[in-house]
């Protein structure tokens, strides 16, 4: 098997170089390699990127399903009150997936791109929408609570 020329590091340090603007062109001049190259690396750092965030969503699942699981059987044992104390802690979850979401694509996407990976095809994700609509309706509930108290 042949050495490889460059080390993983030096591969990321390229790829990074290339999320930042420099053109493909430059990059593959001054170090020596070809635009080929530069496109199978890219598609491979594309399919962890993709490995990663379809690990993450498994797991989400997993909480999700494990978030309802107890606040039925809070409510069934207890009272609806008690189920509902479960709401917080599923916001909490949110806001940890929404971020670590962005924080995994955001590794693959150029900088001045990081708006599609919220708004375009990386918020295909249904965890992803669920968190914003899961957020977006607690506030709402909030909102209305607090407006009828006053």
């Amino acid at each position: 098997m042949a050495k490889a020329r460059f080390t993983g590091e030096q591969i990321a340090d390229f790829l990074q170089q290339s999320k930042s603007g420099v053109s493909d062109k430059v990059l593959c001049e001054t170090y020596g390699f070809s635009i080929s190259t530069l496109r199978r690396w890219r598609e491979l750092h594309a399919a962890g990127v993709r490995s990663e965030l379809k690990k993450l969503e498994s797991t989400a699942a997993i909480v999700y399903v494990g978030f309802i699981a107890a606040a039925v059987l809070l409510s069934v044992a207890f009272s609806k009150i008690t189920g509902a104390l479960i709401l917080p802690l599923i916001l909490c979850y949110c806001i940890y997936y929404i971020r670590r979401f962005r924080e995994i694509s955001a590794r693959h996407i150029k900088e001045e791109n990081t708006f599609l990976a919220r708004t375009g095809i990386g918020a295909n994700n249904a965890f992803y929408r669920f968190c914003w609509i899961f957020i977006i309706l607690l506030i709402f509930i909030i909102g209305c609570g607090i407006a009828q108290l006053g």
